[in-house]
């Protein structure tokens, strides 16, 4: 069970589930300064949101690869 396959396991549902929290929270700036992107979030949460998504994927990855061995 605890191989290369559930570091691959980790790793695809890790990138998954970052590109599924990105978006929440996100609050467009208003106040731009020139030569910044007016799209740009004024305060990303980047350290809040890896954390978060590191804890999700591992329990997710344990129940992949929990489903996968018995299944297969």
């Amino acid at each position: 069970m605890f191989g290369l396959e559930i570091i691959v396991i980790f790793v695809i549902i890790w990138w998954l589930v970052l590109f599924i929290v990105l978006p929440f929270g996100i609050e467009r700036d208003e106040n731009s300064i020139q030569g910044n992107d007016p799209g740009a979030p004024k305060n990303p949460m980047l350290k809040r949101k890896i954390y978060l998504t590191t804890i999700i994927s591992f329990f997710l990855s344990i129940i992949v690869s929990w489903l996968k061995n018995e299944i297969f």
